[in-house]
């Protein structure tokens, strides 16, 4: 009887508590950072340096993140060396992966190293992000259209440049030319 009634009391859990919610980063700016081998101590620097810099935020493997940093570094053998490592910063678009910039940077420590890359990359940010991703999106939409004889949806950042929802290749061809 008690190990009934211990299996009922288990599935009771099991089915009526809650689903644990995913992590919300609101209107944070999702970046996820990799680096392996020698760029690990750079990578966890800059992932807890991001995790407290507004708007950004480190994105999972299970976020959809708006850009994506990739950390590499020469082999640190012996301490006292300087770190010398390079990132590449990349937009996450729906479909392409465009790179947006880079830097080459030599610190002592990995937190020197990390204040470089967060310093460079929210540059990189402000400086590219909206052009770069309405590029993608333009690139998308013209995708679309050359593959269908139907009208496509435009990207909503790209609606009050093209003044319409959807569009048909004569369309797009009109609107883009003047």
């Amino acid at each position: 009887m008690r190990k009934i009634l211990a299996v009922l009391i288990s599935f009771t859990f099991l089915f009526l508590t809650p689903a644990v919610p995913q992590q919300q980063h609101g209107d944070d700016f999702l970046i996820y950072v990799v680096g392996m081998g020698s760029a690990e101590p750079i990578t966890k620097a800059l992932k807890k340096k991001l995790s407290v810099s507004r708007p950004f935020a480190v994105a999972t493997k299970d976020d959809v993140s708006k850009a994506v940093v990739l950390i590499s570094c020469m082999d640190h053998e012996k301490e006292g060396l300087p770190y010398a490592c390079m990132y590449v910063l990349s937009l996450n678009g729906a479909t392409f992966k465009t790179f947006m910039g880079g830097g080459l940077y030599l610190a002592m420590t990995p937190e020197d190293m990390a204040n470089n890359f967060l310093k460079s990359i929210a540059q990189d940010i402000v400086e590219r992000f909206e052009s770069t991703n309405k590029e993608n999106l333009r690139d998308s939409l013209k995708s679309c259209l050359f593959l269908t004889d139907t009208k496509c949806n435009v990207p909503t950042p790209l609606q009050q440049e093209f003044g319409e929802k959807q569009l048909t290749l004569g369309q797009y061809m009109m609107k883009s030319q003047n």
